[in-house]
């Protein structure tokens, strides 16, 4: 993965990694509680993780996509989802691990896939504001295609602190980087900002105001 602006590529090959596995995981997590087959467990984890991605790549124009120019992004899902499968065998978790290790997955998935969409937006030669919401589609788009695909409504249209939880943290490294920031701390801190918020959100039971219409 190419980087400008002062940020490490192998820092961000870890993080892309990071968000591989933390939304493959959260696929097969939601596969499980949606009572899913093997097969559907595997292809959910893979679509989570390629989703977001496969999305930002189509608007700006980056052909083939990402995965298809290099595609150890699904083997990794691939093995990640295999993997999670058979240690579900073996060791069954509750329905309540299951219910606190989705949000901790897909925190973690949302908020290394932002850093690595903002990123790829400010290499294209986008304008920062452009960055941040191709980050957030980055992020958020597995999400909801795994939201959909499970039969639940997307948290990020139903007033989940989520797609501004991105924002917040997308904003935040673009800023860095344009101030200059030492990589390590424009991309880690973001990260974990996003991490943190999205955590507390849901420990909080934080949510955005809805639309109110009157009768």
């Amino acid at each position: 993965m190419t980087t400008s602006a002062g940020a490490s590529s192998s820092i961000f090959l870890l993080v892309e990694i990071i968000g591989t596995i933390a939304f493959a995981l959260s696929g097969v997590i939601a596969a499980a509680r949606g009572k899913m087959d093997w097969l559907g467990a595997c292809v959910l984890a893979v679509i989570v993780a390629v989703g977001g991605g496969t999305i930002r790549d189509l608007l700006v124009g980056r052909l083939p996509v990402f995965w298809v120019e290099n595609p150890w992004t699904v083997l990794v899902a691939l093995v990640t989802a295999v993997a999670a499968i058979i240690y579900l065998r073996i060791r069954p978790i509750t329905d309540l691990i299951k219910s606190r290790a989705l949000p901790l997955a897909d925190a973690a998935g949302l908020s290394a896939f932002v850093m690595v969409g903002a990123q790829i937006g400010l290499m294209a030669g986008r304008e920062p504001f452009v960055a941040v919401i191709l980050a957030t589609v980055t992020g958020t788009g597995g999400g909801v295609i795994r939201d959909l695909l499970t039969g639940q409504r997307p948290g990020v249209l139903v007033g989940q602190v989520y797609a501004l939880a991105a924002i917040i943290g997308a904003t935040f490294y673009v800023t860095l980087v344009e101030l200059g920031v030492q990589a390590d701390v424009s991309i880690w801190l973001p990260m974990f900002t996003i991490f943190v918020v999205r955590l507390m959100a849901i420990r909080r039971n934080w949510h955005l105001p809805k639309v109110a219409v009157s009768a």
